[in-house]
């Protein structure tokens, strides 16, 4: 097979602040290069494919990249990372009418003429069923998930220590990833203050720290100076890697989250993951013992916490571990993409 595979990713923008789908397409390009695929990203509109042999993979809907793939002629395959969930048409109900317009007049057909339509997981595909209509799509789940986390653990905690002192020898609850309303976090703030937790627990909260954000502000209003919540900021690098090798276990609120690859960084340093059942990977986790679900209201995240409280750590650390690895790495996805392409090259 060799280098005979090739691939060309279509994404809307190369700029970091647009969120989870840039990472996980060039983490899935890493991938696909390091297996002989020869895999490249263009956000250029007017991308053209390299021959006729080359596959086209439009990642996310709604922008050019689903219409520049039909365009182009070669068999193409679509990644919706999670624009299907139906969460967005119950908060946002103007937009998903216009949405559903757009559907009718194009982005139905760039589904309907995909080779597939690839999910990350099988309650992305199912929650996908009744999101828009008519829908006529060959489905495929061929996971996600990330590499192996980077070597150098030792280092990672202590620049992390370094950088925040006051948590060292604390039992940390750690929340990484956007401060977004539908992360859920008021319900954990609150449902934190109403616990009775020790001195030693503390729960740090990670994420980019917006000036003048209401949602934020409304947050920080809501901890207001619990010394026991710890706001970071955003974390990158060396710190993100020291804040998962530090952390007692990794807590994800969500109201609504396609993947959530957090959670595959978090079982890929043996970190117990708590989530709520809008998680799209939850039936992943409960599978393999990895951490805990719960439902993503007030009642729920008490729940998760009450279990955190009270869990032991070890076991769920192997099996976060054993999750990372059989269910949760990059190489899997890699794996069902080159069957695909192979499968149904031309």
């Amino acid at each position: 097979m060799g280098h005979s595979l090739e691939v060309l990713h279509l994404i809307h923008s190369l700029n970091p602040s647009t969120g989870g789908v840039l990472s996980a397409v060039q983490l899935l390009n890493e991938a696909l290069l390091k297996s002989g695929v020869d895999s490249r990203i263009s956000d250029d509109p007017n991308a053209s494919v390299r021959n006729n042999r080359e596959w086209v993979i439009a990642h996310g809907l709604w922008q050019w990249p689903g219409q520049r793939a039909r365009e182009l002629g070669n068999p193409y395959l679509v990644y919706p990372h999670g624009m299907l969930d139906p969460w967005f048409k119950k908060s946002y109900p103007i937009k998903h009418l216009k949405k559903q317009f757009y559907w009718w007049i194009r982005q139905g057909a760039i589904i309907r003429n995909a080779q597939a339509v690839c999910f990350t997981t099988e309650e992305e595909r199912r929650l996908a069923q009744g999101t828009f209509f008519p829908y006529r799509r060959k489905e495929v789940v061929t996971g996600l998930g990330v590499s192996d986390p980077p070597p150098g653990g030792d280092e990672q905690s202590t620049a992390y220590f370094g950088q925040f002192p006051k948590l060292r020898d604390r039992r940390i609850l750690l929340y990484l990833g956007r401060l977004h309303p539908k992360k859920g976090l008021d319900d954990l703030i609150r449902a934190w203050k109403k616990l009775s937790i020790k001195d030693s627990d503390i729960l740090v909260l990670a994420g980019p720290m917006e000036e003048n954000n209401p949602w934020i502000n409304h947050l920080k209003k809501l901890a207001g100076t619990d010394p026991s919540i710890c706001w970071t900021g955003m974390l990158e690098g060396q710190l993100k890697w020291g804040a998962l090798r530090t952390a007692d276990a990794m807590i994800l609120p969500s109201h609504q989250e396609n993947y959530g690859m957090v959670v595959a960084e978090a079982c890929s340093v043996g970190l117990p993951v708590y989530l709520t059942d809008k998680v799209n990977l939850w039936s992943e986790v409960i599978e393999a013992g990895a951490g805990k679900v719960a439902t993503d209201n007030q009642e729920g995240i008490e729940n998760l916490l009450n279990q955190w409280l009270i869990d032991s750590r070890p076991e769920l650390s192997t099996a976060a571990k054993k999750c990372f690895e059989e269910r949760l790495h990059i190489k899997q996805t890699v794996k069902s993409l080159v069957e695909i392409i192979s499968d149904r090259s031309l």
